[in-house]
């Protein structure tokens, strides 16, 4: 038969892809044809469609071993771009196994350079080591980076007689090469400014071309930073009409206990009101957006807790253009100095926030403790509350390390609207709250409960916007009083996901191994129940914080999907949209990348800040402590700033024992222990690049 007859009998390439995606038995094509109900003259033609198959990467996410006695075909993969080489040539992770790398050798076949974020169809060139990165050619851009990536201006040269270009350093450390520009016609720019550039095509063997599209100005200039670290790590900035509009609609609202602005909703239990309870928040100074609130009091058997969050499902419907943007942005991003809400500020900061004196909607728990920190009995429900108090952590520490109650001095060492609130608070409310913290935590020792801390250092900065100070971040006992309560939250919430079966996310994180310690496993939502093995629980959930972290807002609609009452919004359907298995764990991997996306933008950023802040340290010797050694050099923390850097080994003293080439057997030489983690190294800075965030690093004399 001919190949056009028989390929043109063939289903098309989305029915036989969806046919082969829907199982993992192996099959042959006189297998395949059997179960489509198609004659065996078809089997030349079934190879040649699903070559061609192979070729446009509709096979790349088959089942391993679901193809066989077929050979001959191209093996494709999805493929993500994670670094580019200066040579053009591009590292990248496999979609559907991030732990398997390959290196993408060829631009795309239109000539377009591939960027870091870009999803590509790739074909692999056939194995030859097994310990060798796989090498492959891009076929076909899947979705595409950003075009336009910040660059700085570098001093160039041209030959004579060339006419004159602009070299071009991407501030995006993963783009290791330089680009060409001509420049612009409106004047000349200072070496070191920043530019918005776009990438052009360019042919193989050329220097890769870009187009100058703005000036965004100089590297060091106040909020620059910030504005990089977003650029290079591309997220939302603005909310659409729809989504904004929306959210000041739902602001709004008054907050009652039935909600007599939908009349036919008059049949829905009402909220229970929890307003003569006082229950005060905690956070930091900075905060604006208030998730949850907190209450205490003694019982015979231990304690009576009161844990109230916001109630930000009321706000926003699933599948609403506000919803769809939060789910977008996955959570909030804080940058040093700036910060990319997931909701409008008129809900993160007014609607939703629990302010102080302020009636707002809420979720709670309501649970018994005893003295030793078990949870006896607990309910969740819906209501009302009014904040009695919004305190500061610093506050907080300060009253509980006072004798109480606190005297004149204590409190004029407040600032005034501190010492206010707490002078309005029943005396014993603070002491009882640390009393169910000690039962909490000692609860969360029997377990071997490990509640983590937090390294990242604060920035202060000036009036003007300059970094003028790293101070490490400060931990309190107050703090971990805050994540006690917290913790037993989502715990309790998680457990109750668990029992009622619904289809929600948790927060798993897994128990080490021999090839991975538990400083590398990260904890990750998860549509299936498992263990968090940093906490040493069975069942862990996101619940506590809702306005800042979509997950959370997820569990709060599956616990509402399982019976806690709804007021002033439709009842829940029996299963949404998102919360079928499939979407769930397509979510959950959804969120685990914004959640990295954020962390690793605000390294970015202060690193940033710390390279401008260390400007008028150039030419000094600095301390930095080892965090562990790669085949490249030293990786390193400085101490003046918290921030990670790196001293390359070719800044390292010929005797430093750190590598040695030949075939001798190999000297232990006393400077080895400078290699070792938490060794304090002195260090010369030499160098340092805002633009990139970057230090240029060498070994001082005598550093050891």
């Amino acid at each position: 038969m001919p190949k056009g007859n028989g390929a043109s009998a063939l289903p098309g390439h989305d029915v036989l892809r969806s046919f082969l995606e829907s199982d993992s038995t192996p099959l042959g094509p006189t297998d395949i044809l059997r179960a489509l109900g198609l004659p065996p003259h078809l089997k030349a033609a079934l190879r040649t469609t699903l070559h061609d198959m192979a070729l446009a990467g509709d096979l790349a996410r088959l089942p391993a071993g679901r193809l066989k006695a077929i050979s001959g075909l191209p093996e494709t993969v999805y493929a993500k771009v994670t670094r580019l080489r200066s040579d053009g040539h591009a590292y990248a992770q496999l979609v559907e196994d991030p732990n398997a790398s390959l290196l993408l050798v060829a631009t795309l076949p239109d000539g377009s350079l591939l960027l870091p974020d870009d999803v590509v169809v790739a074909r692999l060139r056939p194995r030859t080591s097994l310990r060798a990165r796989r090498e492959g050619r891009p076929l076909r851009l899947v979705s595409a980076a950003p075009r336009r990536i910040p660059a700085s201006i570098a001093p160039s040269e041209p030959p004579s007689g060339f006419p004159p270009t602009l070299s071009l350093i991407p501030c995006d450390r993963r783009l290791d090469l330089t680009l060409t520009a001509p420049p612009p016609s409106d004047g000349e720019l200072e070496t070191g400014t920043v530019v918005l550039a776009e990438v052009q095509p360019s042919s193989p063997g050329t220097a890769p071309q870009a187009h100058i599209c703005a000036h965004l100005g100089a590297a060091d200039a106040p909020g620059m930073a910030a504005q990089l670290s977003i650029l290079t790590h591309p997220m939302p900035t603005a909310f659409s009409v729809a989504a904004e509009e929306q959210a000041r609609v739902a602001s709004a609202e008054p907050v009652v206990l039935i909600n007599a602005t939908h009349p036919n909703r008059t049949n829905t239990p009402p909220r229970k009101d929890l307003r003569h309870l006082p229950l005060i928040t905690i956070d930091d100074v900075t905060a604006q957006d208030f998730d949850d609130a907190i209450w205490a009091e003694r019982t015979e058997d231990g304690f009576h807790l009161v844990i109230a969050i916001a109630d930000v499902a009321h706000y926003v419907p699933e599948g609403s253009p506000l919803d769809l943007e939060a789910r977008e942005r996955g959570n909030s991003v804080y940058l040093p100095g700036h910060t990319l809400p997931m909701l409008p500020l008129s809900l993160s900061a007014g609607a939703c926030s629990l302010k102080p004196n302020e009636d707002r909607f809420c979720v709670f728990v309501d649970f018994t403790l005893s003295s030793d920190g078990r949870i006896l009995s607990g309910t969740l429900g819906r209501g009302i509350l009014r904040s009695a108090a919004r305190l500061t952590y610093q506050t907080v520490q300060t009253a509980l390390d006072a004798s109480l109650p606190l005297n004149e001095s204590d409190l004029a060492s407040l600032p005034a609207d501190q010492a206010d609130a707490l002078k309005a608070l029943p005396a014993d409310l603070l002491p009882t709250l640390q009393a169910a913290a000690i039962a909490l935590q000692t609860s969360a020792t029997t377990r071997e409960g490990d509640t983590g801390t937090e390294t990242e250092p604060v920035v202060i900065f000036d009036d003007a916007g300059n970094p003028t100070a790293f101070t490490p971040r400060q931990r309190l006992p107050a703090h971990d009083l805050v994540a006690s309560f917290m913790i037993a939250a989502n715990r309790f919430v998680a457990e109750e996901l668990h029992r009622r079966r619904a289809p929600g996310l948790y927060r798993t994180h897994p128990a080490p191994t021999n090839t991975e310690p538990s400083g590398r496993l990260m904890a990750r939502y998860s549509a299936i129940p498992g263990q968090h093995y940093g906490l040493g629980l069975d069942y862990y959930t996101h619940f506590t914080s809702p306005i800042r972290r979509y997950a959370d807002l997820v569990t709060h609609r599956a616990l509402l999907a399982t019976g806690v009452p709804a007021i002033g919004s439709p009842p829940p359907q029996p299963e949404s949209e998102h919360a079928s298995r499939p979407a769930l764990h397509a979510l959950a991997e959804h969120l685990h990348f914004t959640e990295r996306r954020a962390a690793s933008a605000t390294q970015a950023c202060l690193n940033r800040l710390a390279a401008v802040f260390l400007r008028s340290f150039t030419g000094q010797t600095l301390q930095a402590t080892v965090t562990g050694t790669t085949r490249s050099g030293i990786a390193l923390t400085l101490t003046k700033t918290g921030t990670p850097s790196f001293l390359f080994r070719s800044a390292l003293p010929d005797d430093s024992g750190m590598y040695d080439d030949s075939h001798h057997a190999r000297t232990r030489m006393p400077s080895e222990a400078m290699l070792r983690a938490g060794t304090v190294l002195s260090v010369v800075l030499t160098t340092t690049n805002p633009a990139q965030g970057t230090l240029g690093l060498a070994i001082a004399p005598n550093a050891r």
